[in-house]
């Protein structure tokens, strides 16, 4: 059992954080733990460092997170028993600091993991080559057996003597160059996501006088640098530094589907008292995209005739056609005589209905057929609708 005071810090920092991550959307953030589990370095609490980790990920209840300089196997296993609604994957290089991805196992198909580019090991920070990930997302609107592709990066630091610090420029423009001609090779449908810690910023070089060594990513309009405005609003992604050093990219299957103007840097120091010296010198960065498929352009057709079954069992209405089956369903949404929206989901049932009170109901199949309806739980327990 975890001691009493870790239990009170978990609940009371639950009770700070946003919940960010949305039904029907895709949520994603970089994060850089500072050498997370590392005995000698970073935090010194790893247990601690450990527990706010677990709760920040738990409360924000996002689709995907990126996550670098992971420096202990052992934490990073603890990590995923704690947040059991994500599975993960870690990078496999000999280096310490470890890149890795944790996504929500029941919104995601694992298909493969793998790094690339091994003739540019001197170029990624001396072996930190780009963990890929090939993921199968499990909804409805995403066109089936595409693959949704994240490269989680960590960059060459800017670090050493002014001559050190021109040269881990260059090994950056050389590995930022090198990445995208391999993403382009996979065609402008390819949906894919690169996320990390860039070591530079995207409107300027944080290497005093340089443009910034991505600029590549910049002129090619096809990708969208999700993370631009928050560089060009003078946002900071470091507790220590006034520069934007992690972002995110989005390939040119997934630029329609990003929503403008949701990227956002997590100041958790609002949250967490002392962040930077027990979590992390680094802030997540985060952004939204939406799930629906780009190409999905047929109108709807209202079928409200068509007779849907409704049953309660265990606070739940259930949602069925009238041969009492399944209904293959894209979104359903509950609203109260207001026409104000109470529940939205993915599945077939409504949580928690208040007894004796009238809801309206809309069911959009995937078939962009619309079903709707009206129904009432009595005292007794009784679906009364028609």
């Amino acid at each position: 059992m975890a001691p009493i005071s870790v239990l009170f810090i978990g609940l009371k920092l639950s009770a700070q954080i946003p919940k960010l991550g949305s039904l029907n959307r895709l949520d994603v953030a970089t994060w850089n733990i500072e050498w997370f589990g590392s005995a000698s370095n970073g935090p010194s609490n790893d247990d601690l460092q450990l527990q706010y980790v677990s709760d920040m990920i738990n409360t924000l209840d996002l689709d995907l997170i990126a996550v670098q300089e992971i420096s202990n196997v052992t934490y990073w296993n603890r990590l995923l028993s704690n947040c059991s609604n994500y599975s993960g994957v870690l990078s496999t290089w000999s280096q310490t600091q470890k890149t890795g991805l944790l996504f929500n196992k029941n919104q995601f198909e694992f298909l493969y993991q793998k790094h690339i580019l091994a003739n540019y090991e001197y170029d990624f920070g001396g072996g930190r080559l780009p963990l890929e990930v090939g993921l199968i997302p499990q909804y409805p609107e995403w066109p089936k057996g595409d693959t949704l592709r994240i490269w989680v990066l960590h960059m060459k630091a800017n670090t050493g003597s002014s001559s050190s610090k021109v040269q881990a420029y260059n090994r950056r423009y050389n590995a930022g160059v090198a990445l995208k001609m391999y993403i382009d090779k996979l065609g402008n449908a390819n949906k894919g996501l690169i996320m990390g810690d860039w070591n530079d910023d995207f409107d300027q070089s944080i290497l005093s006088g340089y443009a910034t060594p991505y600029q590549n990513y910049i002129k090619d309009t096809n990708y969208i640098v999700n993370s631009f405005s928050l560089s060009a609003a003078r946002e900071r992604s470091t507790v220590s530094y006034n520069d934007m050093i992690d972002h995110i990219v989005c390939t040119p299957g997934l630029k329609g589907q990003w929503i403008k103007d949701s990227s956002r840097v997590l100041y958790a120091d609002k949250w967490i008292s002392n962040y930077g010296n027990i979590v992390s010198d680094h802030y997540p960065v985060f952004t939204k995209f939406k799930w629906e498929n780009v190409n999905r352009n047929a109108s709807y057709e209202d079928i409200s005739g068509t007779r849907i079954n409704l049953s309660y069992v265990n606070d739940k209405i259930l949602f069925k056609d009238g041969n009492n089956r399944d209904v293959n369903i894209w979104e359903l949404k509950i609203y109260d005589l207001n026409f104000k929206e109470v529940f939205r989901t993915d599945k077939l049932y409504f949580e928690n209905p208040e007894k004796d009170k009238w809801y309206l109901y809309q069911l959009v199949s995937t078939e962009n057929k619309i079903i709707r309806g009206m129904f009432l739980v009595g005292n007794e327990g009784v679906i009364i609708y028609r």
